[in-house]
Parts: C-alpha cells; sequence; structure tokens
C-alpha cells in the first residue's frame, strides 16, 4: 500500500486562514449577502472586497513548492511527465467538476425565485466543454464557478513549471539549470507578465507567486 506523504502542518494553516479569507471576499464581492453587510459594515465589506482576494498567492506559493518537490524527484524520469500532467488534470478536475455541477444546480434552483443579474443563465454546451478543459478564460466564456479561473490558472502553472523541468532535465547539471530557468521565468512574471494584465488567463502573469 502505498504511503501517504507526510502533512506539514504550517502549510496547513497557512492554507486553512487563506481559504477563509478567499471565502470571506467572495461573500464581500458576490450576491445579496455583499449588498446587505455593506450598509451595516461598508468598510470591513471594502476591505475584504481589495485585500482579502490576495491570499489567492498563498495557494500559489504552496502549490509550487509542492509540485517542485514531486517534480525534482523524477527530473531525469521525462516518461513519468506525461503522467504528472494526467494525475494533476484528475486531482483538479474532479473537485471542480463536483463544485461545478452543484453551482449550475443552485442556479437553475435560483432562477425559479430570483432575478438578478448575479443569478447565471444556463451554460451552453461549448461553455461547460471549455470549463472541463479548463480553458473558459482563455477562450472567453463567463465563468460557472467563482474560482474556475484558479483551477485553470494552477494547471496552467503546474504544466509549465513541468516544461522548465523538462528542459533542464536534459543538462548534465539539472537542477542546477532548472533553479536558473525557473529564476528567469519569475523575473520575466514579475517585472514583464505581471504588469499586463491583459495577461491575467495566463499562468506566466502568476507564475512570481508560483516560481
Amino acid at each position: 500500500m502505498k504511503a501517504h506523504a507526510p502533512r506539514l502542518p504550517v502549510i496547513d494553516a497557512f492554507k486553512a486562514v487563506a481559504s477563509q479569507l478567499i471565502v470571506l471576499h467572495h461573500l464581500a464581492a458576490y450576491g445579496p449577502i455583499s449588498d446587505a453587510v455593506q450598509q451595516a459594515a461598508p468598510e470591513l465589506i471594502s476591505w475584504l472586497y481589495d485585500y482579502a482576494r490576495m491570499a489567492v498567492q498563498v495557494f500559489f506559493v504552496i502549490g509550487g513548492y509542492l509540485a517542485a518537490q514531486v517534480m525534482f524527484s523524477k527530473i531525469r524520469d521525462t516518461h513519468a511527465f506525461a503522467t504528472l500532467i494526467f494525475n494533476r488534470y484528475l486531482r483538479l478536475a474532479i473537485p471542480f467538476v463536483v463544485a461545478v455541477t452543484f453551482s449550475i444546480a443552485c442556479a437553475i434552483v435560483a432562477r425559479q425565485w430570483i432575478v438578478d443579474d448575479f443569478v447565471p443563465d444556463a451554460p451552453t454546451f461549448p461553455q461547460l466543454l471549455a470549463h472541463l478543459l479548463m480553458l473558459q478564460s482563455v477562450l472567453d466564456f463567463d465563468a460557472l464557478l467563482a474560482g474556475a479561473w484558479f483551477i485553470a490558472i494552477d494547471f496552467q502553472l503546474f504544466i509549465l513549471m513541468l516544461v522548465i523541468v523538462w528542459l533542464g532535465g536534459k543538462t548534465a547539471y539539472a537542477k542546477n539549470v532548472v533553479l536558473m530557468l525557473t529564476t528567469l521565468m519569475v523575473a520575466a512574471s514579475l517585472f514583464w507578465f505581471n504588469r499586463d494584465v491583459s495577461l491575467d488567463d495566463w499562468a506566466p502573469y502568476f507564475f512570481g507567486a508560483y516560481g
């Protein structure tokens, strides 16, 4: 039986706090709850809307750290890369599809009782397919879930990091080359890609945190 990797309490704590901040950001940004609380605590809602979303960077940093651990252990085994991509897709896609399905079901019920812009229309087949492929933002479809963009970007970042490891792994000084390429990509992200908001549907925009 395959042994599970040991838990890292510090990482779990960061993820727990960050996830709650992101939930609060969504409550402050979407739906009638934010409108109601805005009247009672406008400064709190404004802070949650502007700053709580920054907690998503915690998940990019942790995701990059954990991905690097897996990839560096297989740096010479390029045949394992396709398996890594497939396993990563399944790990993201299964809960994502469940969440999207639940969101669609909730929207069906909501449309019977509420007429408001925040209630989405019924999805089209191309829209569903784009979500299944995690390309909804790239193909300019409306998201069926508030966090759909993050799932797609996380998958892109994993593939981008894997490409960097693959390129470095072909050299004699694999780990040093991978570190150099990663550093260059981080610099390019921070000083170029991340300064162009039109690129925020693509992994390089967020690689500064992931790398």
